[in-house]
């Protein structure tokens, strides 16, 4: 079972190690596609790998094989892992639990809030709503009736080109539910801290994603002065951030972003889906190892292995064997 735990390690690990580069390799809408279910995955099976490992040293106290009606003595004999490992993975668990429990009641209570703050939008039939305030924003809320907010003050300070390009931006955010695959990506960040480097750039992602939906409608350079202007009037005003969970138009990192749209829209390359298709399977078949190889395990402890040695009945005067019968 140890080759089968270091494996699978060994390719989860490999999954945050190399995904911040794949990222930026990709085209946006093609990375967070597919980076974001990949990092669940990863996340996920670094979770079932340890907790395989924690309940295989548990298996073999003999107050928890009682219950699961397993030889604890086989299942430590066939079971190659030491206990201290066991002891270790089931340690890790632990505070992974508690440290992800808080992030989701965390964003819950983010969620809630943007919810209660702009629940009247509900009755507001258009998708874009206007608001008026001297604050410069523009954002995109999360949840079923989402609905793209721009105060006036910031329509006020753009022109009518900078307008269409800002409110293309939130339409892409609105149209792709943005904000859901930036949940999810910080949920596998939670399970997994390694995978933190990842949410970001798949945040970051999530901004160029917007931003070429917006090229794609108006032009690649008016897109960059635009969000270079829009940073630059809500750094000289001091402006309130977003809402968390919400999806804005000045998020990311602008230079960045910037950069990006004064270079050629980006292409997909081969080598990079075959990467990212290498990660996925190599994830996946080493956990299904690991399962398979823990079930035989403990299949093998409920049916321990007896002696087939014959048992001599009897033998004549000369010592030949004249009867024998199998041990049961």
């Amino acid at each position: 079972m140890t080759t089968a735990v270091v494996t699978a390690l060994v390719a989860c690990l490999a999954f945050p190690a190399t995904a911040p580069r794949l990222a930026r390799s990709l085209p946006p809408a093609v990375m967070v596609r597919l980076l974001v279910p990949t990092s669940v995955l990863a996340a996920s099976c670094g979770v079932f790998v340890l907790g395989t490992v924690t309940f295989t040293g548990l298996g073999q106290l003999t107050q928890v094989a009682r219950f699961g009606g397993w030889s604890p003595g086989t299942l430590r004999a066939l079971d190659p892992i030491p206990q201290e490992v066991a002891v270790a993975a089931g340690a890790l668990l632990l505070p992974l639990a508690a440290w992800t429990l808080w992030s989701i009641l965390r964003t819950g209570r983010a969620l809630l809030s943007v919810h209660r703050a702009y629940e009247h939008l509900r009755r507001v039939d258009s998708p874009i709503v206007v608001v008026d305030s001297d604050q410069l924003d523009a954002f995109t809320t999360p949840g079923p009736y989402a609905r793209i907010v721009v105060t006036s003050a910031l329509l006020a300070a753009l022109t009518a080109e900078q307008r269409r390009v800002l409110l293309a931006h939130e339409q892409s955010h609105h149209r792709h539910r943005h904000t859901w695959w930036a949940l999810a990506a910080d949920l596998a960040a939670a399970v997994n801290p390694l995978l933190r480097p990842t949410a970001a750039a798949i945040r970051h992602g999530i901004e160029r994603w917007a931003d070429e939906d917006a090229a794609r409608a108006t032009d690649r350079r008016l897109v960059a002065t635009t969000i270079a202007h829009v940073a630059l009037l809500r750094a000289r005003a001091s402006g309130r951030p977003a809402p968390a969970g919400a999806a804005a138009a000045t998020g990311g990192q602008v230079p960045r972003r910037v950069q990006a749209l004064l270079r050629p829209a980006p292409h997909v390359r081969a080598r990079h889906l075959g990467a990212v298709a290498v990660l996925v399977a190599a994830i996946l078949t080493t956990a299904i190892a690991v399962e398979r190889t823990g079930e035989t395990l403990f299949e093998q402890a409920q049916h321990p292995t007896t002696s087939a040695a014959p048992h001599v009945d009897a033998v004549d005067a000369d010592g030949n064997i004249i009867g024998l019968i199998q041990s049961p």
